[in-house]
């Protein structure tokens, strides 16, 4: 992932545009716009659309780069995930104050936590509930609109991240910025497991700490036995088995929860044989998973 202050350079450079000019049409100091191109600072949040407008690119794009700075996913296995389930994730971060305002929810809330703690929380029924547990003194310091849109993050961040696993992994770093995407190996696989799929996304299972295998438990099993299989059917059989895959291709699409199938099957005409393998996801997947134990 490009460092901001790359992208930044790249794309001024690509509009035809001078440092000085683009200070001009954004209303900052020549200094602010050369402070970000050096990487020493980054530009306030809120000049990222007009950024975004005078370079001729994608606001979305441009936040993406500007939340990742460069950080290291290669742990994450995006090829698990469409493109929008990818979307949410890149978005399940905690900055430093972000982390504080948690760890504030979980003092003031010690009863209310402990009994949710195990589900996702509802923003109006829990999230806005524990806000008002907390000090007035931090809402003064931050400012109302902060915490409200703090309140607002943390519970959606909580719908894909189990707060006792997020509460392990943020406690012994308060001054980094938590990303699933960045987390070991062992953790990313952890927090798979602790996640199903619900009707319109994610859900996080009440009873998280089951102790039966979970989804992708089973799926490491799976890629790391699996052995490529062809069969020969009749004609009827192999017309029908076509068919059914189409039928199936078409429902997954259009699906609100698609899945990422670990196999495929390719379909020889001629000789009215299928031959079962693993996909591209399925043979990336069996890679990703061969140090886990």
């Amino acid at each position: 992932m490009k460092k901001f202050s790359e992208y930044l350079k790249e794309k001024r450079i690509a509009a035809n545009l001078t440092q000085d000019k683009l200070s001009e049409l954004i209303g900052v100091s020549l200094n602010s716009v050369q402070s970000w191109e050096s990487g020493k600072y980054k530009p306030k949040k809120s000049k990222l659309s007009d950024l975004a407008n005078h370079l001729g690119i994608d606001a979305d794009e441009l936040e993406t780069v500007f939340n990742d700075d460069g950080e290291d996913f290669s742990n994450f296995p995006f090829f698990m995930y469409t493109d929008e389930q990818n979307e949410i994730i890149s978005q399940l971060r905690l900055t430093p104050e972000q982390k504080e305002f948690m760890m504030l929810i979980r003092i003031y809330n010690s009863n209310n936590w402990d009994r949710l703690r195990n589900k996702s929380l509802e923003w109006h029924s829990d999230i806005m509930g524990a806000l008002r547990k907390i000090p007035y003194k931090y809402t003064e310091e931050k400012g109302v609109y902060k915490v409200y849109d703090f309140g607002q993050h943390l519970s959606k961040f909580l719908r894909y991240v189990p707060a006792s696993f997020c509460f392990e992994m943020i406690r012994n770093s308060p001054d980094t910025v938590f990303d699933i995407r960045t987390l070991d190996k062992k953790d990313i696989f952890n927090w798979m497991n602790l996640l199903t799929f619900g009707e319109s996304n994610y859900s996080i299972p009440y009873d998280y700490n089951r102790q039966k295998p979970s989804y992708y438990s089973y799926q490491v099993q799976f890629v790391r036995n699996f052995q490529e299989v062809s069969k020969k059917l009749n004609d009827w059989e192999y017309r029908n088995r076509k068919q059914e895959l189409s039928y199936n291709q078409s429902y997954n699409q259009y699906s609100s929860t698609p899945k990422i199938k670990l196999t495929e099957e390719v379909f020889d005409d001629e000789n009215y044989t299928i031959t079962t393998k693993l996909s591209q996801a399925g043979v990336l997947f069996k890679e990703w998973c061969s140090d886990l134990t």
